[in-house]
């Protein structure tokens, strides 16, 4: 293929415009050239491990490539991971159908912002408070956070400029401290560092006790430098919170112009998707031919 074709192919796959275009090259190493070298790269890669089935998309390559800055080896190893923690850890990694989560919702918990922030992030709101431990379980939670980051990140324009979360600790209590142990700490943390193929981009806590250390004292192990300095703790001071996320795209509970905390048109979004999340469930790993090296293989080669 001559180069003036792939640039159209190019062009076509990752339907990024203008400004953020610039923004790609500027920040992920990503042009026609990189590009194709990579694409095809990792899409040999996929093609020799005769045991992964994945869509036949170049789209969904793409999403590894840019969460890696088009390292098509980290690419590779981080798409091995994605699919693996599906099987090893489905209770928490298996995305869940939009239809199964209605009781979740319910809660008003959990909420993606319809606008983005002011550098073009998606912006993710989790309301400890609402999670009422007698109606979902720490699965419920954990699932349909992953339900949430399966949704964006077909995106091409979030695959460049990422995620923030606003995590609400008002209300934590006993009944939430599972929330927080070293096990769901560290599935929480492989999560965002080493598995998903999106950029996490801030961590904004907000209304956290005084006891908070201690959640933060589970979490540090597991932690990189580069996700550990993107922790931001605001206490009740949302002004501080402010000077991150603009008031006009966040819910008047968080001192914005954008109407209530109301997650209800976010999740008939995600219902009308229920075919799309049906599908991505038939890919992955044949179960009988995973190990556990490959894991650990990955996890060596990644550091």
């Amino acid at each position: 293929m001559s180069l003036e074709n792939y640039n159209k192919k190019y062009s076509e796959i990752e339907s990024l415009k203008g400004e953020w275009q610039q923004r790609a090259e500027e920040e992920l190493n990503e042009n026609p050239e990189v590009f194709q070298r990579e694409l095809a790269a990792l899409r040999r890669m996929v093609g020799n491990d005769s045991n992964l089935a994945v869509p036949n998309t170049d789209e969904f390559l793409v999403r590894f490539l840019r969460a890696r800055k088009f390292d098509s080896t980290k690419a590779f190893h981080m798409l091995q991971r994605y699919f693996l923690m599906k099987i090893k850890c489905p209770e928490l990694f298996q995305c869940p159908l939009p239809s199964e989560c209605g009781s979740m919702f319910e809660l008003q918990a959990q909420t993606m912002l319809t606008q983005r922030d002011q550098l073009g992030r998606r912006v993710y709101i989790i309301r400890v408070d609402n999670f009422d431990s007698t109606k979902v379980t720490i699965d419920d939670v954990f699932r349909t956070n992953v339900l949430a980051l399966e949704q964006i990140v077909r995106e091409p324009e979030t695959q460049v400029a990422g995620i923030v979360v606003i995590l609400d600790m008002a209300g934590l209590s006993l009944q939430h401290a599972k929330f927080f142990t070293p096990y769901y700490a560290k599935k929480m943390v492989e999560l965002v560092q080493e598995t998903f193929p999106l950029r996490f981009k801030g961590f904004h806590i907000i209304n956290e006790p005084f006891y908070f250390d201690a959640v933060v004292a589970v979490l540090k192990p597991f932690l990189k430098e580069k996700i550990r300095k993107r922790i931001i703790l605001h206490g009740s001071d949302l002004s501080s919170l402010h000077a991150f996320i603009s008031t006009e795209i966040l819910p008047t509970e968080y001192g914005g112009n954008a109407g209530n905390f109301d997650n209800r048109t976010w999740y008939l979004e995600l219902l009308a998707d229920e075919e799309y999340f049906m599908n991505i469930r038939t890919f992955g790993y044949k179960v009988d031919d995973v190990d556990d090296s490959n894991d650990e293989n990955d996890d060596q080669n990644d550091q």
